[in-house]
C-alpha cells in the first residue's frame, strides 16, 4: 500500500483577513462605494503603518475623501483615531465608543489635519439635553437628521449640531439643507457636517435664501465635472471632489471652454506627464485663457505665431532675447480660486 499526502490548493483563499460582521449586517446598505474600499484597505494592512496618503495613492481616491471616509467609519465605530505626537501619525482601533456596539478590533494609521485652535469645545450632554427640551426646532432638527441618517445620533453628534446652531450661527432650516446635500453626496458623516457648515458660517451662508443659491452652484460644480469626466475618459466612481468640481466649473462655465478645448488641454497633459493631472490640465487651460485663446484655431494660430508649445516650458533663448510666450509650470501650483 502506498501512503499518499493529501494537499489543498487554496489558491487566493491562502491568504485572507477578517472583517467584522457588524460592518455587513449594519454598514453595508448605507456606506458608500469608496467608503467600503477605503475599510478593505485598512483591514488588508491593518498590521502595517499606512497613511491617508497612501490610502489615497493606493486607491486613487482623492485626500480629503480619503479623510472623511476614514472619519465615517469612526463614528461608527469601526476605527478610532489616537495621535502620536512623536510620529505625528494617527493610529486606528476599534473604541469603546458610547452608544456604539463593540466591534471587531482594527488597526490603521493616517494623516490628521489639525483643527482650527479658535475653534470652541463642544457642550457637555446635559447642556445639550437642556437646549433640546427648551427648544422644540432645535429638538425637531435632531430628530429628522436622525431619520435622514437612518440611526440615532451619538451624543458627540448631537452635540455638534447644537454648536453650529448656537455658536456658529447656522439657523436649523440651513442646517438641514447641508446635511440633505452632504448625504446626496455621500458624505453624511458628522466630521465632514461640521467642517461644511463653519466654512458656510464663515462665508455668512445663514439663509435659505443664500444657501439655495450656493447648493444651485455645488449642483452646476458637479454637473460640469461630469461633462469633463465624459470628454476625458474618465469613470468617475463615487462622488466627485471637491477640487474636481471647482476646475470643471471653472473650465465650463467661467472661462467657457468648448469640449474641443478641453480634450486637447487632456491630451497635451498625458503626452506631457504620461498621466492624467488636473492640476496640470488646470494649468494648460489657465494659460490659455490668459491668452484669450477660445478654439483650436486660435490656439494654432497663436502657437504659430510664437512658436511654442504650451505644455513644454521653453528654455530662454538668450541668444536672441526671446524667452517663453507663457509658461505652463507658472500656473500649474496656483490655486483655482486665483484670478
Amino acid at each position: 500500500m502506498v501512503n499518499m499526502g493529501i494537499n489543498i490548493d487554496l489558491g487566493k483563499w491562502g491568504s485572507v483577513f477578517a472583517v467584522p460582521t457588524s460592518v455587513v449586517d449594519e454598514d453595508l446598505k448605507l456606506a458608500s462605494a469608496q467608503q467600503i474600499k477605503v475599510l478593505l484597505y485598512v483591514l488588508r494592512h491593518s498590521s502595517e503603518i499606512i497613511t491617508e496618503k497612501s490610502i489615497a495613492s493606493a486607491l486613487d481616491i482623492d485626500h480629503d475623501d480619503v479623510s472623511d471616509h476614514i472619519a465615517y467609519w469612526k463614528n461608527n465605530g469601526v476605527l478610532s483615531m489616537q495621535t502620536t505626537t512623536a510620529e505625528n501619525i494617527t493610529e486606528a482601533k476599534t473604541p469603546p465608543a458610547e452608544n456604539v456596539k463593540p466591534k471587531k478590533n482594527v488597526t490603521e494609521t493616517a494623516e490628521k489635519s489639525p483643527r482650527r485652535l479658535t475653534r470652541p469645545t463642544k457642550p457637555d450632554s446635559i447642556f445639550v439635553a437642556q437646549r433640546l427640551n427648551n427648544d422644540s426646532e432645535l429638538a425637531a432638527l435632531v430628530n429628522e437628521v436622525q431619520e435622514m441618517m437612518g440611526k440615532p445620533l451619538s451624543s458627540g453628534d448631537t452635540a455638534t449640531l447644537v454648536m453650529l446652531h448656537d455658536t456658529d450661527g447656522l439657523p436649523c432650516n440651513v442646517l438641514l439643507m447641508l446635511i440633505s446635500y452632504c448625504k446626496s453626496i455621500g458624505k453624511d458623516n458628522m466630521r465632514y457636517i461640521e467642517k461644511m457648515a463653519v466654512s458656510w458660517a464663515d462665508a455668512e451662508i445663514t439663509t435659505v435664501e443664500r444657501a439655495e443659491k450656493l447648493l444651485e452652484e455645488l449642483e452646476f460644480a458637479g454637473k460640469a465635472w461630469n461633462t469633463a469626466a465624459r470628454i476625458f475618459g474618465i469613470s468617475n466612481s463615487g462622488s466627485p471632489t471637491k477640487t474636481q468640481k471647482e476646475n470643471a466649473y471653472r473650465w465650463l462655465n467661467e472661462w467657457n471652454f468648448n469640449e474641443d478645448m478641453l480634450r486637447e488641454a487632456y491630451e497635451r497633459c498625458v503626452n506631457q506627464k504620461g498621466v492624467f493631472n488636473i492640476s496640470y490640465t488646470n494649468g494648460i487651460l489657465k494659460s490659455w485663457y490668459k491668452n484669450n485663446i477660445t478654439t483650436l484655431q486660435e490656439l494654432a494660430d497663436f502657437e504659430a505665431k510664437n512658436q511654442s508649445v504650451p505644455t513644454v516650458k521653453p528654455k530662454s533663448d538668450t541668444s536672441s532675447g526671446k524667452g517663453a510666450s507663457y509658461d505652463i509650470d507658472e500656473y500649474e501650483d496656483f490655486s483655482i480660486f486665483d484670478n
